[in-house]
């Protein structure tokens, strides 16, 4: 890789503190030692944004987001268009983006699969004038993602007690769907706008979602009975939702949104967005590093 030059942008308080460790890492894979790179830790929400907005103009060929699906927005959003391949080394709490492009949660064995990696482009996703990579909301996944954003410890046990907490406190809403000409109201209990599979975790709520069709997929999730829980939690670790009659994943390039939206995250990080809501894919727009497949294969079907 020694025609590269690689930025890392690291979150220092990702991973509990995990972010620190980076250049300590990177000086012991020997492969990089060939390689052109250097590190930036970020200080501030937004940074990592405005570090890639820099790192276009100052010869980098990759740049690498370390932290979470968060940090990974920043960065990627900001590389749109540039021809700038966007890398991922995950450090946060759900690492959904990373988990559905294959990426190891180890931080070194992620590190030498973006030398070993290929580039592709994929898809994102603008929603009210805002980029999603990953999966955004407007339900019962926004509420937890705001619960959990103010939580003084994170982590997956900080998660699953926001889900605990939120499921019994959040009734689900109505909303309005305006999709490939037809407009409808429905009851929603989980309401993801998804350009990849999963929140994190292996929790799948898209499981036809690719980033690379052109599609974004509009996942309608009503709230499960009690006794529906059981298998409810079983699909939805297993990308098998699809299975269950009050689950819908409509897939399109366009949609417009209205209801009562409280609150919203992108790519799990709490946001303000209002009435009406209104999604559309850029297809193809985002240069991305693609891990291969254990048979030695750039994972492609993405």
């Amino acid at each position: 890789m020694e025609k590269y030059r690689i930025l890392f942008i690291v979150n220092p308080i990702s991973g509990f503190g995990l972010g620190w460790e980076v250049p300590y890492r990177l000086r012991r894979i020997s492969a990089y030692r060939q390689v052109d790179y250097n590190v930036r830790f970020t200080e501030y929400s937004g940074h990592a944004k405005k570090i890639a907005e820099k790192a276009k103009e100052q010869g980098y060929t990759h740049v690498v987001a370390v932290g979470g699906d968060g940090t990974v927005n920043e960065v990627g959003t900001a590389l749109m268009g540039s021809g700038v391949a966007l890398g991922v080394v995950s450090l946060g709490s759900g690492n959904g983006f990373a988990r559905h492009l294959g990426f190891s949660l180890l931080m070194t064995k992620a590190l030498k699969q973006l030398l070993d990696g290929r580039v592709t482009d994929i898809d994102v996703v603008e929603i009210n004038g805002r980029y999603s990579l990953n999966v955004s909301g407007f339900g019962f996944d926004a509420e937890v993602a705001c619960f959990f954003s103010k939580m003084k410890v994170r982590g997956i046990f900080s998660y699953i007690f926001s889900v605990i907490h939120m499921w019994f406190r959040y009734p689900g809403k109505r909303f309005v769907f305006h999709i490939d000409g037809r407009t409808w109201e429905e009851d929603c209990f989980i309401l993801s706008v998804a350009n990849s599979s999963q929140f994190g975790n292996n929790a799948s709520i898209a499981p036809k979602a690719s980033l690379r069709d052109g599609l974004v997929d509009i996942c309608i999730l009503k709230r499960p009975k009690y006794y529906q829980i059981p298998r409810f939690l079983y699909c939805f670790m297993h990308a098998k939702l699809g299975r269950l009659p009050y689950f819908r994943e409509i897939q399109c390039r366009e949609a417009v949104i209205e209801g009562d939206i409280t609150s919203a995250h992108l790519d799990g990080d709490p946001c303000q967005l209002t009435s009406p809501v209104r999604v559309k894919v850029h297809a193809g727009v985002l240069k991305i590093v693609v891990p291969k497949s254990r048979r030695g294969r750039s994972r492609y079907n993405l």
